[in-house]
């Protein structure tokens, strides 16, 4: 099978998935709209499809004048963009995919959508909003979009958080997991480096990922337990920047240096490092669209927490391989980390378990299964 993807940009979180693709024998080609700062191209060198000349023009106008106070300013893009179309179609024709993976519903995907109901190629939404959620809105302007856009979907989030009450069930969307290849057997993995706990977490230095939130949580527990955080996170622009420094100086007024350390721009390999360092795992964010990071955690057999306020929040077995605490809670966070360093004994047993979960559950075969499923209904469908 060949196939194609178009994303905005290539996400470390598709490594496994391009890994699985090749080694299968498919062919797979990738597509982004820009190249991001930290990216793995182990497996597949995206093509950067870039902008249309009087957009670029248009959104460095939007970043560095109308904008330039908004450290989101740059994310415009990923629903205004539009391509170069003419160059979007030559990769598609000359590629000729089976099928096309296009991610999130914006003016690139409606073009690239065009594009390939032109050739015929079978076409799949790729997004990170659940199959179980909210009503869908029925105005116009959302009904527009989703006729210009693929129909049926896949994406790697079956909720947020993990209670089902209030919400329906999209009947063309289909979970597509995140993949993650099991890396540190409970055989292999020691625990307890340096005679301590020690917990991990990663995520870019901007406020919404509760940096200090979770400092301040391990902070509390210090009388009680002997713990070490690590904070790993990406610094790319000034906003970032700033962000690390208030965290940094609260580190430091605090008296927390030895208790703390602070991690900046790693790269894959060295986060895989960490993970074979750390005892616990956590993920402090809220409005977490879908991190893979739970479950790189449990691949290196080390327990994952999660705020409610996270995609892949219900990828962790409640109790068994971790716990999820409820959004921007700290007392809720302390109290799940506290149930997990309480015993030495428990983070083992737990990692033991977040290791075969992820062997189970997080392979190539699952996400592969998903894709054959809806090409067979859009198929069918239309026969």
């Amino acid at each position: 099978m060949k196939v194609i993807y178009m994303s905005h940009r290539y996400h470390t979180n598709q490594t496994t998935i391009m890994k699985g693709w090749i080694e299968n024998g498919h062919e797979v080609r990738f597509l982004s709209q820009f190249e991001g700062k930290i990216e793995d191209y182990s497996y597949v060198k995206p093509i950067v499809v870039g902008y249309s000349g009087l957009f670029k023009v248009f959104d460095y106008i939007y970043i560095h004048f109308l904008k330039r106070k908004d450290p989101f300013a740059i994310d415009m893009k990923l629903k205004c963009g539009i391509p170069p179309i003419f160059k979007l179609a030559k990769y598609i024709r000359e590629f000729q995919p089976d099928v096309a993976i296009i991610r999130e519903r914006s003016i690139y995907t409606i073009c690239m959508y065009a594009i390939c109901k032109h050739y015929k190629i079978p076409a799949i939404l790729y997004n990170l909003s659940p199959v179980w959620d909210k009503p869908k809105k029925m105005d116009f302007a959302h009904k527009l979009v989703w006729k210009l856009t693929p129909e049926y979907r896949i994406t790697p989030t079956n909720l947020v958080g993990i209670d089902y009450s209030g919400l329906v069930k999209d009947e063309k969307g289909y979970w597509a997991p995140f993949l993650m290849e099991p890396q540190v057997s409970p055989e292999e993995k020691a625990y307890f480096e340096g005679d301590r706990i020690n917990v991990f977490c990663i995520g870019k230095y901007q406020e919404r990922k509760n940096h200090l939130m979770m400092i301040e949580a391990v902070e509390e527990l210090l009388p009680k337990y002997n713990l070490h955080l690590t904070i790993a996170g990406e610094i790319s622009n000034h906003f970032h920047e700033d962000y690390y420094k208030k965290v940094r100086e609260y580190v430091e007024q605090h008296h927390l240096e030895d208790k703390v350390t602070f991690l900046v721009n790693l790269n894959r390999e060295e986060v895989y490092e960490q993970y074979r360092k750390a005892d616990v795992y956590v993920v402090p964010s809220t409005g977490e669209p879908a991190s893979i990071t739970v479950i790189e955690a449990m691949a290196f057999s080390v327990p994952a927490i999660s705020g409610s306020d996270n995609g892949t929040a219900s990828y962790i077995d409640y109790g068994k391989t971790g716990y999820v605490f409820e959004d921007n809670n700290k007392k809720d966070l302390k109290d799940k980390l506290e149930q997990i360093v309480c015993s030495k004994d428990n983070i083992i047993k737990m990692g033991a378990a977040g290791y075969i979960h992820v062997k189970n559950n997080f392979q190539f075969d699952n996400y592969y299964k998903q894709i054959l499923k809806v090409l067979d209904i859009m198929k069918n469908e239309k026969s």
